[in-house]
């Protein structure tokens, strides 16, 4: 079998280590230490000039005196060293180093020291992990490469967990023993090797079940894409923790690692696209990777659950209601079984409150949780309680539920309702037989929804890709016109930017451009009212600067509109009709320059900027994936009509969301940004009525 491209970095067979020591708390004493505490079977090979032996091993001056040439160097010494220990590494033919300082230096060179490392890495195909990284995790060989000590117990399992950030790489495997992982990594500077390569090697290994990303950046957006790809094909889960989302932590992720956080709408795009989850924060995280790393994958359905107590049962009702998690409706069959084993004056339902006396409460809990878990109509199943170490009831219904999950092929979790109860070896125990445990009623709601949304994922995906997006019947001559016409004009007048949509397919109020009271008299002679009259000086947004007045009836009010505008803000002038009422709706597009382009939806008018109302996908997408998005939008309510008003055409709405994405598709290169605010949505149909483009020369 191939070796895959970062074998000798994550599964290396020998591993020199420059800076090795005995000195108490140094790195180079905690670096030696950590690579042999899970019992890594490859060579090691110590080297300092000073010693001449480290911890019972025979320590080497230098990486030319080692007795073989290493597949893998770990550079632990100070920034002003590495180059010279890379350049030795390179000279031997090495094939992977670590690197944990920051290779920042007060005097450097032009170009610096990280350009000439991943310079001189690229041109010999050295894998590099970091600079300024805490190292990585390889479970399954037993290998920790690390700046510093962490305790023993990291658990094998399903778990590929790469961090940009240092301290979310070891916040994970040193503290929740409740994971099992087949990689953890923390990435640092990516001068060479990057998520995208961490990402392809988790694939490549069969023991991968999920793969968790704390990301600020993606330096290789194409390849990114590739292996987005790749996991939605083996159906392998990813969850991704973005940061720098807001402008304010954006800017912090510039300062702290030199990359662009990116727009988030771009991202949130992507996501969408591969079906990758979402999570908050590290303990939603957490839990999420714990249920997802099991074998068992949750039919079509809703959740099932069974509580020890009737408050604790109503808390979860009333949270999962916040998140929009529904509860399985049981089978009449299942009622009776339930029935026939439940205490007396508790009932057969869902969520169940199964506690009763103690009286065979290990064999009871075992059956009831069977039951509950096996309907046709329960996805997924939890027990939920607030277990310890040390406390037999504890153990008494831990094992009911262990037994429970070997009587069904549907994932089953105990939940603690309280996340810092200590339970670790319940934890341990229950791991080992198959059953995740999850800390916090909200935290194990969130995995649920995540868990759950996969397989409705892959059933939409399936249905989604009937439709190929990319189909658009445009004249090959009116898509090369008009990238001709973007490259060459700094403004787009909106005029044009309007006969651009029609020209598209893009369905438009009439409209004409005058400069005079001639030209209007003309326009009006074939135009219809009611009509709008609009500036077409160079101003973005028009209503700012009183140049739109609606609702025209007649003709002598649209001389007065003109006239007025002209002698306030100059003589050019859109003369549109007006577009049936409706709800209006914003499409939009940003060209991002890896990911290509995105769509954004969101409500439509001035509501744009005040309401947080907004859904975006790569381009193009298809009537399957605009329904959805249309869906997702909380303004899909008005959609449907309200206060007496008729329900919005929604096959008119897809159809021009499709050609939108279609086009800026087509314009891709051209177009760096695009409006249509408002869009107007309505029993009649769907109107572009104004129109913004920016070309990406100004970008």
């Amino acid at each position: 079998m191939k070796q895959h491209p970062l074998g000798s970095l994550l599964s290396p067979r020998s591993i020199a280590f420059v800076g090795a020591s005995d000195r108490q708390y140094s790195t180079g004493k905690a670096m030696l230490e950590m690579s042999q505490i899970d019992g890594f079977g490859g060579n090691i090979y110590p080297v300092n000039p000073r010693l001449t032996e480290v911890f019972d091993k025979p320590c080497f001056p230098e990486l030319a005196t080692l007795p073989e040439v290493p597949d893998h160097v770990v550079i632990g010494v100070a920034s002003r060293f590495v180059e010279i220990i890379l350049d030795q590494a390179i000279e031997l033919g090495v094939k992977a180093a670590t690197i944990f300082a920051s290779c920042h230096l007060d005097d450097d060179e032009n170009p610096n020291l990280p350009t000439r490392i991943a310079k001189k890495a690229s041109a010999v195909g050295m894998s590099i992990c970091g600079a300024n990284c805490m190292g990585f995790y390889s479970p399954t060989i037993g290998l920790r490469i690390a700046s510093a000590a962490s305790p023993a117990g990291l658990q094998k399992g399903g778990i590929a967990w790469i961090a940009q950030s240092g301290s979310a790489f070891s916040a994970l495997p040193n503290n929740d023993r409740r994971l099992g992982f087949t990689l953890a990594v923390s990435t640092g500077m990516e001068l060479v090797t990057t998520v995208v390569d961490y990402i392809d090697w988790a694939l490549s290994h069969p023991e991968t079940r999920v793969i968790g990303l704390f990301i600020e950046t993606i330096r290789d957006p194409a390849g990114f894409l590739r292996v987005l790809e790749t996991a939605r094909q083996l159906a392998i889960p990813v969850v991704v923790l973005k940061v720098g989302r807001t402008k304010k932590s954006a800017q912090m992720a510039v300062s702290h690692t030199g990359a662009l956080a990116g727009n988030d709408a771009v991202y949130e795009a992507v996501f969408r696209e591969y079906g990758v989850h979402r999570v908050g924060d590290m303990d939603e995280m957490a839990a999420t990777l714990a249920l997802f790393d099991t074998p068992r994958k949750p039919v079509i359905g809703q959740l099932g659950s069974i509580h020890d107590s009737g408050g604790e049962r109503e808390l979860i009702v009333d949270i999962a209601e916040d998140y929009g998690i529904k509860f399985a409706t049981l089978h009449p069959n299942t009622c009776s079984k339930l029935a026939a084993n439940l205490e007396p004056g508790l009932i057969a339902e869902n969520p169940l409150d199964a506690f009763g006396t103690h009286n065979n409460l290990e064999g009871r809990f075992a059956t009831l949780i069977e039951i509950l878990v096996n309907d046709p109509n329960v996805a997924m199943g939890l027990f939920m309680s607030n277990p310890r170490d040390g406390y037999e009831y504890a153990e008494s219904y831990c094992r009911a539920v262990m037994k429970a999950a070997q009587m069904t092929e549907k994932p089953v979790a105990l939940v603690s309702n309280y996340s810092l109860a200590d339970d670790r070896n319940l934890a341990i125990k229950l791991r080992k037989a198959g059953v995740p445990m999850l800390r916090g009623t909200r935290n194990a709601l969130l995995a649920v929804r995540h868990v759950m949304h996969d397989s409705h994922y892959r059933e939409f995906y399936s249905e989604s890709i009937i439709d190929d997006p990319a189909r658009a019947v445009v004249d090959h001559n009116i898509v090369e016109r008009w990238r001709n016409f973007l490259t060459k004009h700094q403004f787009i007048s909106e005029f044009d930017s309007i006969t651009m949509l029609s020209e598209f397919g893009i369905i438009t109020p009439r409209v004409a451009s005058v400069t005079s009271l001639d030209e209007l008299e003309t326009a009006l002679s074939i135009l219809n009212f009611p009509l709008v009259v609009k500036t077409a000086e160079a101003h973005h947004h028009k209503s700012d600067v009183g140049g739109v007045k609606l609702n025209i009836s007649e003709r002598g009010e649209a001389y007065a509109a003109y006239q007025d505008m002209s002698a306030m803000i100059g003589p050019r002038a859109l003369i549109m009709e007006m577009a049936p009422t409706g709800i209006e709706l914003s499409v939009g597009c940003v060209s991002d320059q890896g990911f290509g382009p995105v769509i954004i939806l969101s409500a439509g008018g001035v509501m744009v900027e005040f309401l947080a109302d907004k859904v975006a996908a790569l381009a193009p997408i298809n009537d399957v994936i605009a329904k959805s998005l249309l869906r997702e939008l909380r303004i899909s309510r008005l959609f449907a009509g309200y206060r007496g008003q008729p329900p919005a055409n929604e096959e008119a709405m897809v159809k021009q969301i499709v050609r939108f994405s279609q086009m800026v598709t087509l314009l891709d290169g051209v177009i760096c940004e695009i409006d249509i605010n408002p869009m107007i949505c309505g029993a009649d149909g769907s109107y572009a009525v104004d129109c913004l483009v920016v070309p990406s020369k100004l970008n």
